[in-house]
Parts: structure tokens; C-alpha cells; sequence
């Protein structure tokens, strides 16, 4: 009866991300009645390969399941934007979310589930079994390809080379994986030691997990973005409750309002950049001048302290690079004056295209208009790459879109030569890039900054990957 009315009052919460918190309390009650009712731990026998079906499947209910067996996931209820959708991706797993199936009549039955269109299909037949598994067979191929690259650097065929950065802060046990296949780190999301207590956490305690990150990647340029909550990223002990949240307190409006929260922040990056001295510092949802100039006298500020308290002179501990996302349609506009105020500047492209095309990415209404190829979007990155050239200034890529296969190849066409994603992203952009050339990348971007609509930009890098022999890179759906 708690837990029901716990569900309850999540379920009936307007914004979409916490309304999704349902299923964590309801995989926690269903746990504990499990332990309190059952006397004796039931032995399930797992086949060697299975697909998990669930009405909402849980994160306890993946991690029961070894990661080796566990081929996929079906869950009726649930979105992108859940613990368990962000989980199966960080691991590579398929799962298709949101569907409407009846769990008996599939209970140990074959199906066959594509991830890249998201859909699943009932009680196949034999040739269409046979067709998914020379996909399968293709996919698995090109896989081995694409990491037998991994080591190589982005440089298309006829010689531009591309940085490729790694996202980090939401998986940082990755480092191993991905050692010396990458160019620095281009977005650190700090937020996860505010996520991983019930309490702001204290300036050493910030310090700590910073200098682990700045030594674990001591030679690469590391450049973390500061707190950066509200909207779709809540913090338990500080709630926001707005009616658009997305255009509300959120970003760097929050922690100006809260210049505390932001000093504290900025004093434990410079902390823990002492040694090392490669952190780079990176201001979220700027969408005015002043916003840059206030934050800028706050680092400052906490910059001119650590080096008092620590008797450091500006030449031994000189103050880290500072850049700005690009994420509100707002900030494009003023390039040239944020080229006097910055260092660099990076598109966060999911939150660009969201106001662009004003689709809020988690409603699921309004979900299938949130098109990153849309004409719009691909106006507007040729505007902020042109700008940034002709005021000198660095500018990079670390939203979806940079690990996005026909999304990387649109960039680079651009001009684009630093894109920053997840770990499991850069190989595959790493291939892609190698075996084309920037001349036909820029002819590709010619006709789609003419098409109409995204779907018309989808043809054009199909048609032009299939002419390469890379049309598997861009299967239906991906």
C-alpha cells in the first residue's frame, strides 16, 4: 500500500523524466515483497541466449541476467529517457521500449527484435529468420571491422583530420576500453557527483572525483561542463518543480542565481587541476553575453583564491581555458561577441535541435518531429561553423549528433573537425570517416542544405554510402 501510493504520486507528475521514477520504486517494492514472501530462492534455469520481455523491465530484473546471455530487451512500458533504455545502450544491448504485446503469448517463443528501426516482430517465419540472421551475420562482420580500425586516426581519404573526444561522466569506468583511441575528452558531465548523494556535495568531495578524472586522463585536454540541472536532470535535495521545465531555471540560470553552488564548483575544478594542469572549463545553456561575463568574473574570482591560498604565481598555475555550449538558437547569433569573451565553444546538439524545432525529445506525442536532419538544424550548424572560422574561433561538436553515422559525415562536410561522443560511437565514426573523402562529404552537404525535409537528407548519405559499399552503416531505422 506504500509503495502504491509512491507510484501513484510519480505517475501523476507532469514532467516526464521523474514521472518515469515509477518503475525504480516499483522494482524496489517488488523486490522486497519478493524477499519477505518467498522462503526459498527459486533456481531458474537461463538459456544461452535470451531476449528479457517484461511488462516494464527494471534494472534488477538486467542485472540478474548475465550480460553475455542477454540478447536483447522488450519492454511493454517505459521510454528512452529511463534508467534502463540509458543502461542497455551504455552496454550495447538492443531494446525497444513502448510497445504493446501480450507477455503470454511470446513467453518463450522466438521473435525477432530490430533495435535500429525499433520494432519487433511475432512468430517469424523461416525465410524471414533466415533474412535477419544474414543482417545479424553483417552486423556482427562489420563490427569486426569497424574495431579492427579502432587504434587509427579520423582522417578522411583525401587527408582532413577529425578529433574524435569522448562524452564521459555518466559511464566512467570506460577509460580501459577506449585507451589511446581518442584525442582528449570533450564533454565531462559534472553532474554525477551532485546525482550520487543526498546532499550538495562538499568542495574536497568535488575535488576528489575531479582529480581523478583530470589524472586518469593526464594527457588529454579534459573539458568539464559545469552543474548542469534542471529540465530533464533533477537533483532529489534541490527540486525544481516548473511547468516548462526546459525553458526554465536550468543550466548556468541556476547556479548565477546561485553563485554559492558555482564558486564551490569552480574552486574544486582548480583544485584538482593543480597538477596536471588540463582541465578546460565549459559554460551550459548560455543564451546572452552577460551570462558569459558574470561567470567569467565568478571563475575569476575562485581562480585569484586558490592561487592566494596556495601562494601560486599566474605564470605557474595560469587559469584554464574557458568555452561555452552552444544549446539555446539564442547564442548563434552572437558569435562574433562570444568570440572576444571565449576559448571555444561546443554545439550540444540535442537541446539545439529541441528549441529549434521547439519538440520536447521526451514527450512522445511530439517525439517522431524531433528530426536532427531537419533543414532548420542543418542551416543552423553551417551558420555556427562558418561564423566560428571567420572569428577564429575553435568550435566542436559533443550532442548525438557527433556519433551519429550520417550525422558525423553531415559535420564533416561542414567543416566540423572535433566531435565528441560515447565510447561505443567512435569506432564506427572512425571507419566511416577513413574511408571517405572530404571533397565528396562537402558536394553531400551541398544538396542537403538544399533538401526539404530530413528524410530527403537520409537518401542522400544512403545513396552515397551504398556507392562506398558502407550502405550497412545506415540500416532502416538507424
Amino acid at each position: 500500500m506504500v509503495a502504491e501510493s509512491y507510484i501513484a504520486q510519480f505517475e501523476a507528475m507532469s514532467d516526464s523524466y521523474l514521472k518515469e521514477r515509477a518503475s525504480d520504486i516499483r522494482d524496489v517494492a517488488q523486490r522486497l515483497l519478493y524477499h519477505i514472501t518467498q522462503q526459498v530462492e527459486e533456481n531458474h534455469s537461463l538459456p544461452e541466449k535470451l531476449i528479457l520481455v517484461a511488462s516494464e523491465v527494471t534494472l534488477s530484473m538486467m542485472a540478474s541476467i548475465p550480460t553475455d546471455k542477454l540478447q536483447g530487451i522488450i519492454s511493454i512500458y517505459g521510454g528512452g529517457s529511463s534508467h534502463v533504455a540509458i543502461l542497455a545502450r551504455a552496454l550495447g544491448i538492443p531494446a525497444v521500449m513502448g510497445l504493446s504485446l501480450s507477455l503470454s503469448e511470446i513467453h518463450k517463443k522466438n521473435v525477432i527484435m530490430d533495435g535500429y528501426a525499433g520494432s519487433v516482430i511475432l512468430f517469424p517465419e523461416k525465410p524471414l529468420l533466415q533474412h535477419y540472421q544474414l543482417l545479424l551475420a553483417e552486423d556482427n562482420d562489420l563490427k569486426k571491422l569497424v574495431d579492427s580500425g579502432d587504434a587509427k586516426e579520423a582522417v578522411t581519404a583525401d587527408g582532413y583530420r577529425v578529433s574524435i573526444l569522448l562524452n564521459t561522466g555518466l559511464n566512467e569506468n570506460q577509460h580501459a576500453r577506449v585507451a589511446g583511441h581518442f584525442d582528449g575528452v570533450g564533454l565531462y558531465r559534472s553532474e554525477l557527483p551532485f546525482m550520487l548523494t543526498d546532499s550538495f556535495p562538499t568542495e574536497q568531495e568535488q575535488t576528489d572525483a575531479y582529480q581523478r578524472l583530470l589524472n586518469e586522463y593526464a594527457q588529454f585536454p579534459v573539458t568539464m561542463r559545469t552543474l548542469d540541472v534542471g529540465g530533464d536532470k533533477q537533483l532529489s535535495y534541490f527540486p525544481i518543480i516548473e511547468e516548462n521545465p526546459f525553458l526554465g531555471w536550468r543550466g548556468i540560470r541556476l547556479t548565477l542565481d546561485h553563485p554559492e553552488i558555482f564558486l564551490v564548483q569552480i574552486r574544486a575544478m582548480l583544485m584538482a587541476n593543480l597538477q596536471h594542469q588540463n582541465l578546460r572549463i565549459m559554460l551550459p545553456m548560455i543564451s546572452a553575453i552577460e551570462e558569459v561575463i558574470e561567470a567569467k568574473k565568478l571563475i575569476n574570482q575562485a581562480w585569484q583564491e586558490v592561487k592566494t591560498e596556495l601562494n601560486l604565481t599566474s605564470e605557474a598555475f595560469p587559469l584554464p581555458e574557458i568555452g561555452v555550449m552552444l544549446e539555446v538558437p539564442s547564442s548563434i547569433f552572437i558569435i562574433p561577441r562570444l568570440a572576444q569573451e571565449v576559448d571555444f565553444v561546443s554545439i550540444g546538439s540535442n537541446d539545439l535541435t529541441q528549441y529549434l524545432l521547439a519538440v520536447d525529445r521526451n514527450n512522445s506525442r511530439v517525439a517522431g518531429l524531433f528530426d536532427s536532419y531537419h533543414p532548420a538544424v542543418l542551416q543552423a550548424l553551417k551558420m555556427i561553423v562558418d561564423n566560428c572560422r571567420r572569428y577564429d574561433l575553435e568550435v566542436g561538436v559533443c550532442g548525438e549528433l557527433a556519433g551519429d553515422p550520417i550525422g558525423a559525415l553531415i559535420l564533416v562536410g561542414m567543416g566540423y573537425n572535433k566531435l565528441s561522443m560515447n565510447a561505443n560511437n567512435m569506432a564506427k565514426v572512425k571507419y566511416l570517416i577513413n574511408a571517405t573523402s572530404h571533397a565528396e562529404l562537402k558536394t553531400c552537404i551541398d544538396l542537403a542544405l538544399q533538401a526539404n525535409a530530413g528524410a530527403d537528407t537520409r537518401s542522400i548519405y544512403r545513396d552515397y554510402l551504398d556507392s562506398k559499399n558502407l550502405g550497412g552503416f545506415v540500416r532502416a531505422g538507424k
